[in-house]
């Protein structure tokens, strides 16, 4: 296969032009997004145009992609979660796709924790208050000794599972493929996803968007949930209804959220905007210097590993290798 330029659509990727090295080392061109990011679909097109290869973060990766941009032949994820991929469309045309598997993970624990702690002892409202001239105290609740429950006890909620048990939290998960020897390793109760939800006093969610878990967290799971209990998302939006979250969160069934994704990426949902027991970021997980680094390098690697014959770590594809002629 041969590569003579790469679209790179994160701006913030420029930042790191000592990631990009062993491409250009090869003489590969490497274009950087300087503009809107996300792009739309005929944004992005334009601006992949004639590259053999693309690394692509936020922006939806559809038909329309492939399509206009006949010359291309590889998509680096520069994170994970393939729900803004159509793969059926880029296996169809032999596009190999990759995904920087693990290389976020530890960003992301780190603030589901920090999430977890900050709702917990009302660090928002409290700040708030303060700078409003009112000095009054919330009383908070204790994480050691409460029961963590994670739904997805993959690469990620595997570091939250390890890091809360630091706090001396008890913990409990439900993933739809148990790793049991890392859970017997860590003293990690694997159960159904009812029970997690009824015995948490924290609830983590750590799934892939997926039509199976689109809304998983609806208004009958949410009834559920222990009273006064927390839920915290740093998965997917739509995992989560969040008509159903708001009532719950109003009516006290639970006594706080925090989100740091949301239905449409950029912005709240209308029905949580003003809660004050609700938590808002801008989709924060991976986006720390090491994070995006780690990625970034993967999904060069990737590329790399491509041009050099072998099929790459993190193929999302791959009955499209070897790639086409």
């Amino acid at each position: 296969m041969r590569i003579t330029q790469v679209a790179v659509t994160p701006p913030m990727l420029a930042d790191y032009p000592e990631s990009f090295a062993p491409l250009r080392e090869r003489g590969i061109a490497v274009r950087i997004n300087d503009g809107q990011y996300p792009m739309d679909a005929q944004s992005l097109a334009r601006f992949v145009g004639t590259a053999e290869a693309a690394i692509i973060g936020l922006d939806e990766i559809s038909a329309i992609l492939f399509e206009m941009c006949p010359a291309l032949r590889v998509v680096a994820r520069n994170g994970v979660g393939m729900d803004n991929v159509d793969l059926a469309a880029a296996s169809a045309r032999g596009i190999l796709v990759t995904t920087p598997l693990g290389a976020n993970s530890t960003s992301v624990a780190e603030l589901a924790i920090g999430l977890t702690i900050t709702l917990a002892r009302h660090v928002i409202p409290t700040h708030n208050r303060v700078q409003r001239g009112e000095w009054r105290r919330t009383q908070g609740m204790q994480l050691s000794g409460k029961t963590l429950g994670i739904v997805g006890l993959g690469r990620i909620g595997k570091k939250v599972a390890v890091r809360a048990q630091a706090f001396g939290m008890r913990v409990i998960a439900n993933d739809i493929a148990p790793d049991a020897m890392f859970a017997a390793q860590h003293n990690i109760e694997m159960t159904g996803f009812g029970r997690v939800l009824e015995e948490s006093d924290v609830v983590s969610l750590h799934v892939p968007l997926t039509d199976l878990t689109v809304h998983l967290i609806d208004r009958a799971a949410l009834a559920r949930m222990k009273p006064g209990a927390l839920l915290i998302n740093t998965a997917r939006g739509p995992v989560i209804d969040s008509a159903a979250l708001a009532e719950a969160i109003t009516t006290g069934q639970l006594a706080g959220a925090a989100l740091d994704v949301h239905t449409v990426e950029g912005r709240i949902d209308a029905v949580l905007a003003g809660l004050e027991n609700v938590i808002t970021t801008t989709h924060l997980g991976a986006y720390t210097r090491e994070s995006l680094i780690a990625t970034t390098e993967m999904a060069v690697d990737s590329i790399l590993q491509i041009l050099d014959g072998a099929a790459p770590i993190g193929l999302m594809n791959p009955a499209c290798w070897p790639p086409r002629a």
